[in-house]
């Protein structure tokens, strides 16, 4: 007979779930370890759109488990949707395979009802995929692509990658310089700045292009500030292109260490109706400044329309055989006036943003 118990997560147990994730941050070496800590937690899962529920597995007073699930705004067909993601969950060594996992998912699903949320999402990792579809029916989407661009080929060259970081390689790398050297012959009244408040106007173009598809987080003014420039840490730079003292386009990028060197992670992406173009010169000519800062590989994940012109840039997508981390999207409907069809690739909209670790 089971000794442990499943249980939504109180206020008062906010510094447990952080020892409890400290621990397991530690044994397996995640990408969030670190620095980690109250501030990253309380930001994450207190202070977004709406308060997260979190589920907890306890064993007299102490925690085995986690399973952390945001509430987010989304935009469906056009329509309000509150939407869920599941990210951060995991069991202590000793309590993995017993079940443990599978009872947080049920308590999770069932705290989400209480709350009206419609639609969830979530990018699970190997070990944890085959519960969200055997345990909770969850429908896999699709592998989101990922793709890279070398920036500086004899450095990616020189790391782990070997010959997955030169699959762009010189035609790549020319393709970016060209694109780049156009982006000093930008558009008359153009000029690129450094956003430090997302106002209606970047919320506008952010919406625009996430209204081409059927299901996208709605970014919002207050999204963005949360997201970029409220973490803690500090790490994402916003910036936008401008013409006529409007923002057209804008990029959010940082740089992070990852498969042995230093990358310029795309994060997220927004322009106006038409704008595409503009994007482009804005993409490249943030790349540009991110490579004298020492990056070496471009790196974005997603789904959207946009995202194969970035072939246009240099970009090349990995192939899956070469992906170290597939990202696994995979979705459950709740809402059950919510069409059947939105459980497609070409219904979403999905950046780097809308996972959890970058």
């Amino acid at each position: 007979m089971a000794t442990w118990r499943v249980r939504e997560a109180t206020p008062a147990d906010a510094d447990a779930v952080c020892t409890c994730m400290s621990e397991i941050l530690a044994e397996t070496g995640g990408q969030k370890g670190p620095g980690f800590g109250a501030p990253l937690w309380t930001w994450q899962y207190v202070s977004g759109t709406h308060p997260a529920l979190v589920v907890v597995a306890e064993e007299g007073s102490r925690f085995l488990g986690y399973y952390h699930v945001p509430i987010v705004n989304l935009v469906v067909r056009g329509k309000p949707v509150l939407g869920a993601v599941v990210q951060d969950v995991a069991t202590l060594a000793p309590y993995r395979g017993v079940g443990v996992f599978r009872e947080m998912g049920a308590c999770a699903l069932e705290g989400m009802r209480r709350r009206g949320v419609g639609l969830i999402y979530t990018f699970p990792n190997h070990r944890s995929l085959p519960s969200f579809q055997r345990n909770h029916g969850y429908t896999v989407i699709t592998k989101a692509p990922v793709r890279i661009l070398p920036l500086d080929v004899g450095a990616v060259l020189r790391t782990r990658l070997g010959a997955l970081g030169a699959l762009g390689g010189a035609p790549a790398t020319a393709a970016f310089g060209a694109l780049s050297r156009r982006v000093g012959r930008l558009e008359a009244g153009e000029d690129l700045v450094r956003v430090t408040e997302p106002d209606a106007e970047l919320e506008a173009i952010a919406r625009e292009l996430a209204g081409g598809v059927s299901a996208a987080l709605d970014r919002t003014s207050r999204y963005l500030t949360w997201r970029f420039l409220e973490k803690p840490t500090g790490e994402y730079e916003i910036l936008a292109l401008r013409r006529g003292g409007r923002p057209r386009a804008y990029v959010v990028t940082r740089l992070a260490p990852l498969f042995g060197t230093t990358c310029a992670m795309l994060m997220d992406f927004g322009c106006a109706r038409g704008e595409e173009a503009a994007l482009l010169r804005l993409i490249a000519a943030h790349l540009q400044a991110r490579r004298a800062q020492g990056a070496a590989l471009a790196v974005t994940m997603g789904l959207h329309p946009f995202l194969p012109r970035l072939t246009l840039a240099g970009f090349v997508k990995v192939p899956e055989r070469f992906n170290p981390r597939p990202f696994n999207l995979v979705a459950k409907i709740l809402d059950p006036g919510l069409p059947t069809d939105i459980l497609t690739p070409e219904s979403w909209m999905i950046t780097l943003a809308d996972w959890d670790v970058m």
